[in-house]
């Protein structure tokens, strides 16, 4: 069997091992990233995307996926940088670190659906804490030229870990994206 093949049957088997919910969660991320995340390639929607999941899945299919706010390293220094993703049953789905805002700075990383890597990508670090690593590494940061910006991460840090806690707030955030990327607008992308 060619390595095509072999991939090609690696993946039919995995697919076919999800339950019914985690085959509702892999299509969902799945339709978000090939629909809309790829062919803009968009960066910088990490919170957005997570949250836009939750929301779907939940209001679609009556399932809870926890989007959650946290941090990765992309292993070259210390800096843990503010990030979002999805869980499921203990597994992990991020669609938005594979196109960064600025990849010259945060290479792109890796696209995951449920805990499985699909393609190629800087393997990033997920953690849930800042580690004292981090916050001295973010410190380190905070007396250079980009100190203001420092400090902007962290109060959107803040705002995002407080509307993922009282997920009632969400529905207001994506539909007041200044983007005009709204949640009934990133619906209609994805069922395109």
């Amino acid at each position: 069997m060619g390595e095509a093949k072999r991939k090609a049957a690696d993946l039919q088997k995995w697919l076919d091992a999800l339950t019914e919910d985690e085959r509702v969660v892999y299509d969902t991320a799945r339709a978000l990233f090939d629909c809309f995340i790829r062919p803009n390639h968009v960066g910088g929607m990490c919170y957005q995307s997570a949250f836009f999941l939750h929301e779907y899945i939940k209001n679609s299919h009556g399932i809870i996926v926890e989007p959650v706010i946290g941090y990765v390293n992309d292993g070259t220094d210390d800096v843990l940088m503010s990030h979002a993703w999805l869980e499921f049953r203990g597994k992990k789905t991020d669609v938005s670190l594979s196109f960064t805002s600025r990849p010259e700075i945060n290479p792109p990383g890796q696209l995951i659906y449920l805990g499985r890597v699909f393609g190629k990508g800087q393997v990033y670090s997920y953690h849930r804490e800042m580690s004292e690593t981090g916050r001295s590494a973010l410190e380190k940061l905070r007396i250079t030229y980009i100190g203001a910006l420092v400090d902007h991460k962290e109060r959107e840090h803040a705002q995002m870990l407080a509307m993922a806690e009282d997920r009632s707030r969400i529905r207001a955030y994506l539909d007041s994206d200044p983007n005009g990327l709204t949640y009934e607008e990133l619906v209609a992308r994805i069922s395109d």
